[in-house]
C-alpha cells in the first residue's frame, strides 16, 4: 500500500472484530450496517459513516443486503504525498468518530464508488477516488456550518442522488436520510414541493428512464433492471397504467421507423 487504497464491497452478516495498523475511512452508501469502535456502538444507515484510527479495535456486521466504500490511509506517510498534505489528512483520525455526509458528498461518494465499480483493477483510479473522499469528509468534519439537520430541501441534489442510485431499489427512507429529515417531514416536504408524493416521483423518474433505454434499443428485461423495477412485469404494470402501452410495443415505435 503506497498510497489512500479505496474500495467498494458489501458486509457479511456475521459480525467480526479485527484492528489494524493504517487508518480507514467507511461510509455506508446502500443499507444498514452494525459498527461498534471500542464499546461505543451504532447503527450506519446510507450516507452515515465513521473514522477509525489505526489500531482502534472495531466489530462490525451487515444488516441485510449493504454496500460500502472503504479508503485506507497508511501510516506513515508515502513519498507520493508531501509531510504537509499527510499531515492535514491524518489530522481527520485524531479519535474514532460516527459522521453523516452532507447531500452533496452522499452525491460524491456514490459517484466516487461507481467509478471503483467500473473499473475494479485500476489502482491509480482507487487512489485518486481515495484522495477525493478523504479530503472532501476532512472538510466537512472541520466546517461546523456543512452539518445541515433537514432547513431546506434541495430537490436538485436530490435528483442528482436519485438519478445515480436509480438502477437500485431506492427506499422513501434513504432519501428522507439523505435530506437530513424523518420520513414523516420528508414526506410532507416533498409533497408540498412538487405535488406528488416522493413514490410517485420515483416512479416517474424510473419511467423516464425506461422510456429512454427502450427508445436506445436496450431488451426490456435489460431495462428493466437497469432502472430499478423489481421485475420485468412490473415495469409492464407501470407502463400499461401510465402510458397505456407495454414496454414492447413502446420500444416498436421507434424500430419500426
Amino acid at each position: 500500500m503506497t498510497q489512500p487504497e479505496s474500495d467498494v464491497f458489501s458486509l457479511p452478516n456475521e459480525a467480526d472484530t479485527h484492528d489494524h495498523d493504517y487508518h480507514q475511512l467507511v461510509v455506508v452508501l446502500d443499507g444498514n450496517t452494525d459498527f461498534d469502535i471500542q464499546g461505543n456502538g451504532k447503527q450506519l444507515h446510507t450516507g452515515e459513516g465513521c473514522i477509525l484510527p489505526s489500531a482502534n479495535s472495531h466489530a462490525f456486521a451487515g444488516l441485510g443486503e449493504n454496500q460500502i466504500m472503504v479508503v485506507n490511509l497508511p501510516i506513515p506517510p508515502q513519498k507520493s504525498i508531501t509531510d504537509e498534505e499527510y499531515e492535514m489528512v491524518s489530522r481527520l483520525f485524531d479519535q474514532a468518530a460516527y459522521f453523516q455526509l452532507t447531500p452533496r458528498l452522499q452525491v460524491l461518494a456514490s459517484a466516487l464508488s461507481g467509478e471503483l465499480q467500473q473499473y475494479p483493477d485500476d489502482p491509480m483510479l482507487a487512489r485518486a477516488c481515495g484522495n477525493t473522499l478523504l479530503s472532501a469528509i476532512r472538510h466537512q468534519v472541520n466546517n461546523k456550518d456543512s452539518r445541515i439537520r433537514g432547513n431546506h430541501l434541495d430537490i436538485n441534489k436530490l435528483d442528482q442522488f436519485i438519478e445515480l442510485n436509480l438502477s437500485r431499489r431506492v427506499h422513501i427512507d434513504q432519501l428522507a436520510n439523505f435530506c437530513f429529515l424523518s420520513v414523516s417531514q420528508f414526506h410532507e416536504r416533498f409533497k408540498d414541493r412538487t405535488g406528488i408524493t416522493p413514490h410517485q416521483y420515483l416512479m416517474r423518474k424510473r419511467l423516464e428512464r425506461a422510456q429512454s433505454l427502450l427508445s436506445e434499443g436496450f431488451p426490456p428485461i435489460q431495462v428493466a433492471e437497469m432502472c430499478g423495477f423489481s421485475s420485468q412485469s412490473a415495469m409492464t404494470n407501470v407502463f400499461s397504467q401510465t402510458l397505456g402501452i407495454t414496454p414492447l410495443r413502446y420500444q416498436k415505435q421507434f424500430t419500426s421507423r
